[in-house]
């Protein structure tokens, strides 16, 4: 994801309640739904404070906009960071990709930010949906179920997971394209399941990338050409797929599955899918967790 400033002229309150007692933060580049339940009764006090700590955040991190446009390998963790930017760099960091830069796990470090912040404070369920990058808390006897898209713009999900407190998943994140941010790969979507939104939303990014197959239908363009102000300026992201064969769909698929055991093998992740094209693969430990919906 990209950030830009938070400074805005608003015309409507950022902060609004929905009548299924969900709080929206829609402030600057953020669009974040927050839901608090206390053994299935909505909390919106907690929910509306979470809200607040958002923006909060958000604020924060403009602050900080030209220097974690850099690399992440390029960083050494500072006291002097806000909280956001030190996860940020640290789950980057940890998928050891060179070209990633913190702002590959912003929006899912502002999800588990919110999230924790209002765990700590009350609440069995809290599930905060920070544009598609969702941190997830439970606690004993609650479950949260959430969907999962074949591609990133689709109205209605695929397919079905349901996630209790046993299983040390804390966050679900997607990343592909037609998404917020840009990809350099071809997946219609990768989701990454973790201990964290800042871990699978990272995760996600580096396993959509590798989804990177060469072919005349696929259109690529240097990200500056299309947003100037990009942190990854001087690489190529691609900007449209058209019709592939199913060789080429299978080596894209198979680079992307590839990266996902790779990521999982180092204990950053609990499993990952990835779609393109109506196709679509999973990790081992993920075939048991999907429900295909009818």
């Amino acid at each position: 994801m990209s950030i830009q400033s938070a400074e805005k002229i608003y015309t409507h309150n950022p902060i609004q309640t929905l009548s299924n007692g969900t709080v929206l933060v829609d402030y600057g580049p953020m669009r974040m739904f927050i839901s608090v339940f206390e053994k299935g009764k909505p909390l919106v006090t907690l929910a509306k404070e979470g809200a607040h700590l958002a923006m909060g955040v958000l604020e924060d991190l403009a602050k900080f906009l030209p220097l974690i446009k850099r690399k992440s390998k390029e960083f050494e963790i500072e006291d002097t960071f806000p909280e956001i930017v030190r996860r940020m760099i640290e789950a980057t960091k940890k998928m050891e990709e060179p070209d990633l830069t913190p702002l590959a796990a912003v929006a899912g470090t502002a999800s588990d930010m919110v999230a924790d912040f209002i765990f700590s404070r009350g609440g069995t369920k809290i599930i905060v949906d920070n544009g598609g990058d969702i941190a997830i808390r439970l606690r004993e006897g609650e479950v949260a179920r959430v969907g999962v898209k074949m591609e990133i713009d689709a109205k209605q999900p695929t397919y079905l997971i349901s996630i209790d407190p046993t299983m040390g998943i804390g966050g679900v994140a997607t990343s592909g394209l037609g998404g917020r941010s840009f990809t350099k790969g071809i997946a219609s979507a990768a989701t990454a399941l973790s201990q964290t939104a800042a871990f699978s939303d990272a995760a996600a990014t580096v396993i959509g990338n590798f989804t990177n197959v060469e072919d005349p239908n696929i259109a690529r363009s240097l990200a500056e050409k299309i947003y100037p102000d990009t942190d990854i300026a001087g690489e190529w992201v691609t900007v449209k797929v058209g019709k592939l064969s199913q060789e080429k769909i299978e080596e894209a698929l198979n680079k992307g599955l590839s990266k996902a055991y790779s990521i999982c093998q180092k204990g950053l992740i609990k499993g990952a899918l990835v779609a393109l094209q109506g196709n679509v693969v999973w990790t081992d430990s993920l075939g048991s967790l999907l429900r295909k919906l009818e």
